[in-house]
């Protein structure tokens, strides 16, 4: 269910792919869907009428560059999350950038009514020192405005407006990251609109990961904490079973509180068996929580109960940039009542995703798997529909008040 490898629908190259590699490559790919896409009838799309309609077009494109657009569009129209070709050495313009940028700035932002809107200031960030704060806009950043980078955007299945969001919103984020001592460019409006501008360097991230196959480093993240009257708080990144003993940590450090906040807002999925992991500190007992389904077979999965289990109330956050593994330990959560889930619905990225090496350079990522609910319930596009809806707003952003959050206490607080 990784969603590491989602790749850009155009990707550049400073070498070119002769026309001759090019047919070679659309075979390895076509065929490789062919072989291993998790539906037999490819999403109702006639996939042998793709091969013949698109391997005239890529006969007769002029460019790498549109090489790679045309697979890409051949791939989305199974409308299928999980699922893209690219260029290797071009991934970290792919992947999140909560993952894979190695410095940041040491902002968190979300598209509210169309604006760019600071919604995470690390203390002591450069960010922080320029005083910039939660509620305020970013107008630019390097000179771009929202819309200039709503035209960069790739945006990738499944095609509904919350995944059209993450990926503005990732899109945006890839700006504000980036490389070590580099700066960046920043124009923000303050509480009362008015424009100040900024130029900050990004700071270099600790303890990059190497997770192979040509992927660049990760950097995962978490922490915990009590956030208020005896109410754990605990968010990580991604689920990783490398990283996954630092969040055990961190949950032991809150897991006598009455109630805990597990707080997966940007949390970009990954391994399957680090969520069963930490669900498993939720169970008590052996539990089915659905089948993973292809073409050829069905595998029922379970969440075994892993040492003591937490004895508190449990609040769950998620929003447009909670994906896949996140979106699971979501929709498992709600399912099995172990928690309320609390929110923005998420984009319903759910597909169990598969890497391939098309040669040394090239890395196909195909969905193999999708995936069902006891209960009959596919979340890929549907996303998981929070049990209490709960938006952020920029007034109260402004007031210092994450009123998702303030949702999740006062739950927790209820007797």
């Amino acid at each position: 269910m990784s969603s590491l490898l989602l790749f850009n629908s155009c990707q550049s190259q400073e070498k070119g792919i002769k026309k001759s590699e090019r047919i070679e490559i659309f075979e390895q790919v076509w065929n490789n869907v062919n072989e291993h896409f998790y539906d037999s009838s490819f999403n109702g799309i006639d996939w042998n009428k793709q091969h013949l309609e698109y391997k005239t077009k890529i006969e007769n494109c002029s460019n790498t560059d549109s090489f790679f657009c045309l697979l890409n569009k051949m791939l989305f129209e199974l409308n299928s999350s999980h699922c893209g070709v690219g260029l290797l050495y071009g991934l970290d313009k792919a992947v999140s950038p909560y993952i894979f940028s190695n410095s940041e700035i040491g902002i968190d932002i979300r598209i509210i009514e169309n604006q760019m809107v600071v919604t995470k200031v690390l203390k002591n960030s450069s960010a922080d020192i320029a005083n910039i704060k939660t509620g305020f806009v970013i107008e630019k950043i390097n000179n771009l405005t929202i819309v200039d980078i709503e035209k960069l955007v790739k945006y990738k299945p499944p095609f509904n407006n919350r995944n059209r969001k993450f990926h503005l919103t990732s899109e945006a984020l890839r700006h504000i990251y980036g490389q070590s001592e580099t700066k960046v460019d920043i124009v923000f409006l303050d509480e009362n609109n008015k424009p100040h501008k900024t130029l900050l360097t990004r700071a270099e991230r600790q303890n990059g990961l190497s997770l192979g196959g040509g992927m660049p480093l990760a950097y995962l993240q978490s922490e915990s904490y009590i956030v208020s009257e005896n109410i754990g708080y605990l968010t990580f990144n991604a689920f990783n079973p490398s990283d996954l003993e630092h969040v055990l940590h961190n949950l032991g450090k809150v897991n006598n509180s009455k109630g805990l906040i597990i707080d997966l807002r940007g949390n970009d999925g990954g391994s399957i068996e680090g969520m069963k992991l930490l669900l498993g500190r939720f169970v008590s007992e052996r539990k089915k929580y659905g089948t993973y389904i292809n073409r050829n077979e069905q595998n029922e999965d379970f969440i075994e109960p892993i040492g003591s289990k937490y004895q508190g109330k449990i609040a769950l956050l998620v929003d447009e940039m909670s994906i896949s593994g996140a979106e699971n330990m979501a929709g498992i959560i709600q399912y099995f009542k172990i928690g309320k889930i609390i929110g923005n619905q998420t984009p319903g990225q759910m597909l169990w995703g598969n890497g391939y090496l098309i040669n040394d350079s090239i890395a196909l990522a195909i969905p193999i798997y999708k995936f069902e609910y006891p209960n009959g319930f596919n979340p890929e596009n549907n996303g998981i529909t929070p049990d209490i809806e709960m938006k952020l707003l920029r007034e109260d952003l402004l007031k210092g008040k994450d009123t998702q959050l303030e949702t999740a206490i006062d739950y927790l607080n209820e007797n």
